[in-house]
């Protein structure tokens, strides 16, 4: 049973020329091979050929129709766009895997083929890889010919509907868009976008369904600056994203970065489906912005971000599911009937159309003393449940409720349950609001219910959720992280995302209240008012602030001559990044040791670039001792000013130079409890077996090509298994 929701087919029925062979009247469009010359110069030699094949093939002739691409293959062997083609039709004649062979030999003769992109994501759409099948799809649109209008609107309606089903809304909208800019008369397409994310789709809210903008170039920027500010912005308008993401990550090295260009970076990231990376530039736009109302604003796009597949250990909110078999449907049904009669089942319906039951199944009440305080319980959600012809899922939020409605079926129905599979996947949006659920027991009228609804809410924000530890506020409960300037307007973030999944799905709650509560009730203005004076005597002028040095501008020989040690940390930070951009090594590497000595400042608590320029500079030095001292004095700083959140970095770079300093069995010990550590990280297997291959350890090496091998199998994924593969080969001839 699909986890997506219906309303997804608005966009992904549109409908559009499938793979359209050109024809002669196309002469002077873009050939659809993605090469970018005009069809007329390119591939018009083939394709009349390849359109009386396919024609073929629509009519039943299937083996006639491969034999004539062979022919076809045969007389163009240089051509990748005969290999696609023969792929195409490999493909649709059910032979995938003859389909892929043969499409690697067009990636032989035109590596950046885009019509290949495009095809081979149809292979990985078609086993089911969705990711693997996303990346894909961008890279074909990142190679076509900016002028294929029609090939890519469909490419992007593909990507939408991948990146909506990896619940990637932001993303999935950013592609819908530029589907539309590529395909402006497609009446569907315009229709399909307003109903998925208009303001009057139940399932998605505001924050996930918007249109986002950049923010523009923040008052006071010098002009340099501010060139690179519109460049940024021009290429966001105009250009690829991909271009976009480039010129924002430029505009956002080094230190003193405006938050409004780690808002853009994290907003572009996001509509590339980038969410991890999306998250931590809003984080660093949170830190860096003074206006509470705007920083929450971003920190509620983070949470929407936070819901996306992969993220679950992000995320406060996961849903928890177990699917299984009903031998007999009838019996499940009457269990269901069994429920109700003890008031323990809610909002049955069933779906004609599908052939979908589903209900609520709720906890049942503790024991009350007398009728009246029965009347007056309010029951929470403990399952959620769709039966389809012999098929159940059932799902929460909340594991240790969901399994005791499970053990009750399986208590009930025994044997006539059949392979249950257990999963844990990304939430809803409005599930984020679960917790605070209630159903009253017995009400008299409508009014009564919606009152003591409101009331579960308020019991459950403002007495339990308060107090509980967030993952999106770093672990912090509300009811603490108001303390935090930081911290503060992430929380406004949190509620406000909150408030806008309770207004979506019309729960009687109002958020106020817990803004209230907190002492949130007020955002922090945009510009403080000034203080007004009370005398009429005129305040005395202010003495001039002394002239702040420009340490950025510095060139080596003005920051060899800077007296560092008077410098504050963030100022002498700021020299080591200028050193550092200069290549000047030594006088960084001064900074560097200067900064690591002395306690870090608020705005850096996470100082692993430091260390890791110590320790390369003393493997530059052939010092290998002293890098390990760095080694362990980094990541004694990181678990006590940073949380441990660089951690595995530092543990990579030991077993790095355990193997450098000839300690093999030390740097295995080490390798092996990373990857212990991390097991799904494949990179720390990637890096175990190239570090073994260089110390000419084949043995060793060979040990982490074969276990990234097995893991790259498990996990299907053909780039990574490729990867292992050589390293394998490579430890072998060590």
């Amino acid at each position: 049973m699909s986890r997506i929701n219906p309303y997804l087919n608005l966009l992904t029925n549109v409908s559009f020329e499938q793979e359209k062979v050109p024809t002669m009247n196309d002469s002077y469009s873009p050939c659809t091979c993605g090469s970018g010359k005009k069809f007329k110069w390119c591939c018009q030699p083939i394709h009349e050929k390849v359109s009386e094949v396919y024609a073929m093939d629509e009519q039943g002739q299937h083996e006639a129709a491969l034999r004539a691409m062979d022919e076809i293959v045969a007389a163009h062997p240089d051509n990748a766009e005969a290999w696609g083609r023969k792929a195409q039709l490999l493909f649709q004649n059910e032979k995938p895997a003859e389909a892929e062979q043969t499409l690697e030999k067009a990636f032989e003769l035109f590596p950046n083929y885009p019509f290949g992109y495009f095809l081979k994501s149809r292979f990985r759409l078609y086993e089911g890889e969705i990711t693997g099948a996303l990346l894909l799809l961008r890279k074909a649109a990142e190679f076509y010919d900016p002028n294929s209008h029609d090939i890519l609107a469909q490419i992007y309606i593909e990507i939408f509907d991948c990146e909506m089903k990896l619940n990637h809304p932001i993303a999935g909208r950013a592609a819908a868009e530029v589907a539309l800019r590529h395909a402006p008369a497609n009446e569907e397409l315009k229709q399909g976008l307003v109903a998925v994310f208009g303001n009057q789709n139940p399932n998605l809210p505001r924050f996930a369904r918007v249109k986002f903008v950049f923010q523009g170039v923040p008052e006071g920027v010098e002009r340099d600056r501010r060139d690179a500010w519109a460049k940024a912005l021009q290429t966001g308008t105009s250009g690829k994203l991909s271009d976009v993401l480039k010129a924002l990550e430029e505009l956002t090295k080094g230190d003193n970065v405006e938050p409004a260009a780690w808002f853009n970076l994290g907003l572009t990231h996001a509509w590339l489906g980038n969410n991890v990376a999306a998250i931590e530039a809003l984080e660093r736009f949170v830190e860096g912005e003074p206006n509470e109302a705007m920083a929450s604003q971003a920190w509620a796009i983070a949470e929407v971000l936070r819901f996306g597949l992969g993220l679950e250990d992000q995320c406060d909110t996961v849903e928890h599911s177990i699917a299984f078999g009903v031998r007999d449907p009838r019996a499940f049904v009457a269990e269901l009937g069994e429920l109700e009669r003890a008031g323990l089942l809610s909002g049955a319906r069933v779906n004609q159309e599908e052939g979908i039951l589903s209900a609520i199944i709720l906890e049942p009440p503790g024991p009350a003393l007398t009728p009246e305080m029965v009347a007056k319980q309010n029951l929470k959600p403990a399952a959620y449940v769709a039966l389809m012809s012999n098929f159940v899922r059932l799902w929460h939020t909340n594991l240790d409720s969901l399994q005791s409605v499970y053990d009750r079926f399986k208590e009930k129905l025994g044997d006539l349950i059949v392979h249950p599979q257990a999963a844990r996947g990304p939430a809803k949006f409005l599930e984020s609001l679960s917790d605070g659920i209630r159903f009253p027991r017995q009400v008299a009228s409508q009014e009564e219910a919606q009152q003591r609804m409101r009331e579960g809410f308020e019991n459950y924000y403002e007495e339990v959720w308060i107090n509980r530890p967030l993952k999106s506020l770093s672990g912090v409960p509300p009811i603490d992280a108001v303390g935090s300037p930081t911290l503060r307007k992430k929380l406004r973030g949190v509620i406000l995302f909150l408030t806008d999944c309770s207004a979506t799905a019309r729960y009687p709650y109002d958020f106020n209240r817990l803004m209230r509560k907190l002492g949130l009730a007020e955002a922090t203005p945009a510009t403080p008012a000034a203080e007004p004076t009370t005398g009429a005597e005129a305040p005395a002028a202010p003495a001039p602030a002394p002239e702040k040095l420009d340490i950025s501008a510095m060139g080596a020989a003005e920051l060899a001559a800077l007296n560092a040690e008077s410098l504050s940390s963030a100022d002498l930070d700021q020299a080591f990044q200028a050193a550092t951009k200069l290549d000047a090594k030594e006088i960084a590497g001064k900074f560097a040791a200067m900064l690591v000595e002395r306690p870090p400042y608020p705005e850096r608590p996470d100082r692993y670039p430091l260390h890791q320029f110590l320790i390369n500079q003393a493997v530059a030095n052939s010092n290998l001792d002293a890098a390990m001292d760095h080694v362990n004095a980094g990541e004694a700083d990181d678990c006590k000013n940073n949380e441990g959140k660089r951690r595995n970095e530092y543990e990579l770079r030991r077993a790095q130079l355990h193997a450098k300093r000839g300690e093999f069995d030390d740097a295995e010990r080490v390798f092996d409890a990373l990857i212990a550590r991390m097991p799904t990280e494949m990179n720390y297997r990637v890096n175990a077996a190239e570090t073994m291959i260089s110390a000419r350890q084949g043995k060793k090496a060979e040990k982490y090509a074969k276990e990234g091998l097995a893991a790259a199998v498990k996990a299907n994924n053909r780039d990574l298994e490729g990867h292992f593969k050589e390293l394998l080969a490579a430890a072998q001839r060590k």
